[in-house]
């Protein structure tokens, strides 16, 4: 008898808070290219109007609140969903109340299969702080200055650590530009400006008692393709060695990973 698991298609929804149907378009070769086996991917992007650019907590707000209604028919119909927004976006806490409902029959049908849900930034660090020892640190090079202090506490927040901070977290650099940026500026301006922020983030790792940068999060889902340019800042910071071992954590390869872990491991 074969002890081998029936295999069944995993169905992921990809989702897009922002209606920028270009980083949507971005996003899909590099999912594709994971090479999962048995996955279904479907992609979602926030309908119009809705918030073009999210570059505030207030429009990851927004934003949740314009999609959430259309993306709800769709629950049924998919396994998992992973909110594509480097942000602690509300969707991902909203989605997983409403699969909690389904799953329990609370929404009136018959009682459902587990369902997952998960956003990049959460998955970017809970992935980082899975390949940082005890006395390294991980840190976040995103868009534009808002995210510095919104994105650190949101990594308080998320390990649950409040206001006292988290010696594991180096914290936030960015690059001036907002997500559709990435995408609409010369490639060479946005590389110079990526490698700057690496840069800034590597050296707060260098200075006294500081912990050595050893996990970089891309704090952005218009990042993809861009790890080259972080790449280059720590080799130029660290060397050609140490700059290589320092690991460039993408938040939708990480969130994608997670998610078909829980479906498959059925958590």
């Amino acid at each position: 008898m074969s002890n081998t698991r029936p295999t069944r298609t995993v169905r992921l929804l990809i989702i897009n808070p922002n209606s920028s149907s270009s980083m949507t378009d971005a996003l899909r070769p590099m999912v594709h290219s994971l090479g999962y086996p048995n996955v279904e991917y479907s992609f979602f992007t926030s309908p119009t109007p809705g918030v073009p650019s999210i570059n505030s907590p207030a429009d990851a707000a927004k934003s949740a609140e314009v999609c959430l209604p259309h993306i709800l028919p769709l629950i049924p119909n998919h396994d998992a969903f992973l909110v594509a927004c480097y942000s602690q976006h509300p969707l991902v806490a909203m989605l997983r109340s409403e699969c909690t409902k389904l799953q329990s029959g609370a929404t009136g049908g018959e009682q459902g299969a587990r369902k997952y849900v998960n956003g990049i930034f959460e998955a970017s660090v809970t992935t980082s702080l899975s390949l940082i020892l005890e006395e390294q640190s991980f840190g976040i090079v995103s868009t534009g200055k808002v995210w510095e202090k919104a994105l650190t506490q949101a990594v308080y927040r998320f390990v649950g650590t409040g206001e006292r901070g988290f010696d594991k977290y180096i914290g936030c650099e960015t690059t001036g530009l907002n997500a559709t940026e990435l995408h609409d500026l010369p490639s060479d301006e946005v590389r110079a400006k990526m490698t700057a922020a690496t840069k800034r983030l590597l050296h707060r790792g260098e200075q006294g008692e500081a912990r050595t940068v050893q996990a970089i999060c891309l704090g952005c889902a218009g990042m993809v393709g861009l790890d080259e340019a972080v790449r280059q800042a720590c080799i130029e910071v660290l060397g050609d060695e140490r700059g290589r071992r320092v690991s460039i954590v993408d938040g939708v390869k990480a969130g994608v990973g997670s998610l078909l872990s829980l479906v498959v491991g059925g958590f």
